[in-house]
């Protein structure tokens, strides 16, 4: 599957673009602010109506501009789709969606275009706190599964109100009726998200596992660690006797919770753990080994999103192989030979970067083909 053809009109620092891609290998290159990132930000939005750097669309009209518009055709097999997306911004935010001119769901955009975005911010996801590594799983298991994302959005909104009356309890104790409400609703929705978190754990050990070894050529595990103590090991537990642990927890540290003002137990403290050797990467590996472990998890997205929707996704690779050594670039770039369509960008041309490659230059709201010093 590939990204044959790409339109902006109005998006971000382009006021009208127009490119023809071709499978393997595509390079943006340019200085910085050039609009290089701002491509691959299309290519995302495309699959998923979501932006990896604004929170507003508003924010990704060009400046001046009441609307923007992205499309692209997408070529699988022998078949190709047109998908077709415009945002009215001001005076009020308005969205047309399209496949092949037919209206569409945002859920059903990854179905056309599943893809990977991938920036130095990943690299050093291994090193960072657990929400970090929270929010890979989240983004994933909700591309996978619209269902998690409405029970993920339910549960965060309890844990929002839940610890604004704890620490409303600490001097108005009538609160507290209020409290034994919300654990209600906290356990039902929090329950379920940890238990589709679990069932997510078998195929990203296999994947990560599998990735770990052929990019650094030896084992890495990944487990879930869960703040309420379930999933350890074993069998898999259910959605009822996780709500009844994570009740009971609840319990246990409600007079501490009360004290500090905050939920102390949920899938929100929760955590994937990588480890080598028995010890953690986070804490004991070497750069190269988180870095690879970070990797790891992003190839391994890539796959369990192929095994759902019967696509190899296209990896968008933003700035990340200047972070990378160059056995490690050629452990990403050899994607291309399993079929995936690979855009990168970067502030300069690579040499020997692939034996098909395509090179733009962006600068100036326009990305023009590049032969090499031109």
């Amino acid at each position: 599957m590939n990204i044959s053809f790409l339109l902006l009109k109005d998006f971000r620092n382009y006021r009208h673009l127009e490119l023809r891609l071709e499978p393997g290998v595509t390079l943006f290159f340019g200085r910085n602010a050039s609009g290089k990132t701002n491509l691959l930000e299309a290519c995302y939005y495309l699959s998923s109506l979501s932006s990896v750097r604004a929170e507003r669309d508003h924010d990704l009209c060009r400046w001046g501009a009441q609307e923007f518009s992205v499309g692209c055709r997408v070529d699988h097999k022998e078949t190709s789709k047109t998908i077709k997306i415009r945002v009215v911004v001001e005076p009020s935010l308005r969205r047309k969606v399209t496949v092949e001119d037919v209206t569409v769901r945002k859920s059903d955009l990854i179905r056309v275009l599943p893809a990977v975005y991938f920036s130095p911010d990943d690299l050093y996801m291994i090193k960072r706190s657990s929400a970090s590594r929270r929010r890979f799983l989240d983004s994933l298991l909700g591309r996978i599964d619209p269902e998690y994302g409405r029970r993920l959005s339910r549960y965060q909104d309890a844990l929002t109100r839940r610890n604004n009356v704890l620490k409303k309890i600490r001097t108005d104790p009538s609160w507290r009726k209020t409290l034994e409400s919300l654990d209600g609703i906290l356990v039902e929705s929090g329950s379920m998200v940890i238990a589709r978190r679990l069932r997510a754990m078998g195929d990203l050990r296999k994947e990560v596992s599998e990735t770990y070894a052929f990019i650094a050529e030896r084992p890495c595990d990944v487990a879930y660690s869960s703040s309420i103590g379930v999933g350890g090991g074993g069998d898999e537990p259910g959605v009822e006797s996780i709500s009844r642990t994570f009740h009971e927890r609840l319990l246990a540290s409600r007079e501490e919770e009360m004290a500090r003002g905050i939920t102390l137990s949920g899938p929100h403290r929760d955590d994937i753990v990588l480890t080598l050797g028995g010890k953690e990467v986070r804490y004991f590996g070497s750069q190269g080994e988180q870095r690879s472990a970070a990797l790891a998890l992003k190839i391994a997205e890539s796959k369990m999103l192929e095994a759902v929707f019967g696509r190899k996704p296209v990896l968008l690779l933003d700035d990340v192989l200047s972070e990378l050594d160059e056995e490690r670039r050629k452990k990403v770039l050899s994607l291309w030979d399993f079929g995936h369509q690979i855009l990168i960008t970067s502030t300069d041309p690579i040499e020997g970067l692939s034996p098909k490659l395509a090179e733009f230059r962006v600068q100036g709201g326009t990305a023009e083909p590049y032969r090499g010093g031109a």
